[in-house]
């Protein structure tokens, strides 16, 4: 079939042979050389392939063209759901998927557990951005003007005696988030809390949202940090393999 065969010559390209020459093509694929420049004359009239240097091939920018148009279909709730899943199982705590707006986050998604607690990040709510393993995880990668102007703001306030209020301690908190990969949060925004947190990063490794654990703190002080870490790591990882 003429279309499959045009799709196998595609499918020959990848990061090891991003160049192909029609001797090259022929022999991989097993096909005659005046088939494969056939077939590779009508890719090249249509952008899918582009003449590299003279004799060698390889796919056209068409392709840039149409993976944007798959990441801007991705649905980043529906992709991370059964990452999300398997962290709430592997942990037995809350997972938060949470994502930047402005100078707030909104929740996109939550998986309860079992015995799911009373946080503020819960699916549709807009939570602050400033308190919170979610938020912070979020804010450390976000730019240090950004955490300036937050602050110069006036939206910063109180809502438990943890809410982390002066500058320079968040500041030093998210170079710490920085260098570790990971935050952490007791009591920032819902009393008796305690989460973990880690960014999101798609192909282009721009900021796209955090994951994060939460659970009551008798809970969590019982389960071990690299444990509970390592899950969020190896769940943020399925992630952005899809993004």
């Amino acid at each position: 079939m003429s279309a499959e065969k045009t799709l196998e010559i595609l499918e020959q390209f990848d990061f090891e042979s991003r160049t192909l020459s029609v001797p090259e093509l022929a022999a991989k694929l097993q096909q005659p050389q005046s088939s494969v420049y056939r077939h590779l004359r009508v890719l090249k009239e249509k952008g899918y392939i582009i003449e590299y240097s003279p004799g060698l091939y390889s796919l056209g920018y068409i392709f840039l063209k149409l993976a944007k148009i798959v990441k801007m279909d991705i649905d980043l709730p529906v992709v991370s759901q059964e990452a999300m899943r398997e962290l709430t199982r592997s942990t037995g705590e809350t997972s938060i998927l949470l994502v930047p707006s402005n100078l707030q986050a909104v929740c996109l998604a939550a998986v309860p557990s079992g015995h799911p607690i009373k946080v503020s990040s819960e699916q549709g709510n807009i939570v602050p951005i400033y308190g919170g393993a979610s938020s912070k995880a979020l804010l450390a990668f976000m730019g240090d003007q950004i955490v300036k102007d937050l602050y110069l703001s006036g939206v910063v306030k109180k809502h438990t005696n943890q809410t982390i209020l002066d500058l320079d301690v968040m500041l030093n908190q998210l170079e710490e988030i920085r260098q570790k990969g990971y935050s952490y949060s007791e009591s920032e925004i819902d009393d008796g809390v305690i989460s973990y947190g880690m960014p999101i990063f798609d192909s282009d490794k721009k900021l796209v949202a955090s994951l994060s654990v939460a659970g009551p703190k008798e809970r969590m002080e019982k389960k071990g940090k690299n444990e509970i870490v390592q899950a969020i790591k190896t769940a943020v990882e399925k992630i952005e393999n899809q993004l």
